[in-house]
């Protein structure tokens, strides 16, 4: 599918008491009683899909993650490939003043585009720089790519959990990647977070980084497998030095595309109830993946949403889940 201080601040409107706490600020807790603090929703920039998430939809998108009652809104923000001045922010501008203006903090995974998929890593880290300066002190955190442990795996035979289940020639450059990006946010925000998650049981992406000294605060997990499997891997994590974990993604494996809208929704709400009675200590937030479906995508990405969408893009019915979501964030 297509993370010391506080990280995940109060600002700009967002309640301090649905902020997740970073860097080691929150009491550690017992894994009989971990507490999920940061609560969020994942979506996509209309480069990606301008169907289910056109640009001039970016504030009814964002209004409605508030309603389900997420303080977190989980999207992509592609790298500018010009200067300041040549850039088109206006989505972006547009996505951090919703925000604000519905109590929403942004998760914004930083993203490369094809077409600068081969560039210098250095201008890369001038590009994320340029744009971490633009909204300086408004996003609180900020994902270093996207699932790169997929990328550097040597093949499915594998797990991911040791270190030598990826490919040195591929992980090297996808390590020096993530620290220009990570250097860029640094460089330009000194209280935003940097996040690297993973999918799946792949650890040993984790470990790698952490031998080699690469800076961020912040471990995420994609899951859609079982709950017993994933305490188990949140146990691992839990040993790295970051001081916060986040589920990035948590939904059923294919959304509704094979499961039924009960299905996905009780999966949602076990997995909700199985953190919550035993998840390790650092782990305090989760972002259901996604909040709309997208038809315009011929797999199972179309049916992922808490809400129906139809073709042209307009809104149908919204799913189970998104009813028990909101239940669970409510405390129910």
């Amino acid at each position: 599918m297509v993370q010391r201080r506080t990280v995940l601040k109060a600002m700009g409107g967002v309640a301090a008491a649905s902020a997740l706490s970073l860097g080691g600020l929150a009491p550690q807790r017992a894994a009989a009683s971990t507490t999920l603090t940061a609560w969020g929703v994942c979506g996509h920039p209309p480069m990606i899909d301008d169907t289910s998430y056109p640009a001039g939809g970016i504030d009814d998108q964002i209004a409605l993650a508030a309603e389900l009652g997420v303080s977190y809104y989980r999207v992509d923000f592609l790298l500018p490939t010009a200067g300041s001045a040549s850039t088109d922010w206006s989505w972006y501008d547009a996505a951090v003043s919703a925000a604000h203006a519905h109590g929403v903090g942004l998760i914004a995974i930083l993203t490369v585009p094809d077409s600068v998929a081969n560039a210098d890593n250095g201008w890369l880290q001038d590009q994320v720089s340029m744009l971490v300066t633009r909204y300086a002190g408004q996003i609180p955190l900020y994902q270093i790519q996207n699932e790169m442990d997929g990328v550097c795996i040597n093949s499915a035979g594998v797990d991911g959990s040791s270190i030598n289940d990826y490919n040195p020639d591929v992980y090297g450059p996808v390590r020096d990647r993530m620290a220009a990006l990570g250097a860029g946010v640094r460089a330009s925000d000194s209280q935003a977070g940097r996040l690297v998650n993973i999918t799946w049981k792949h650890t040993g992406f984790l470990q790698l980084l952490n031998n080699d000294g690469l800076e961020y605060e912040v471990n995420g997990l994609d899951w859609y497998w079982g709950t017993d499997d994933m305490l188990g891997v949140l146990e691992v994590i839990n040993r790295f030095p970051q001081n916060e974990i986040l589920l990035t993604e948590l939904d059923i494996a294919g959304g509704t595309s094979s499961a039924t809208e009960q299905e996905q929704a009780d999966y949602i709400g076990t997995a909700l109830q199985a953190l919550t009675a035993s998840a390790p200590d650092k782990v305090h937030g989760v972002c259901v993946y996604e909040l709309f479906d997208q038809p315009a995508w011929a797999d199972s990405q179309a049916h992922y949403g808490l809400v129906n969408v139809n073709a042209d893009g307009t809104w149908g019915a919204r799913k189970q889940a998104f009813t028990r979501y909101q239940q669970a964030i409510a405390g129910g």
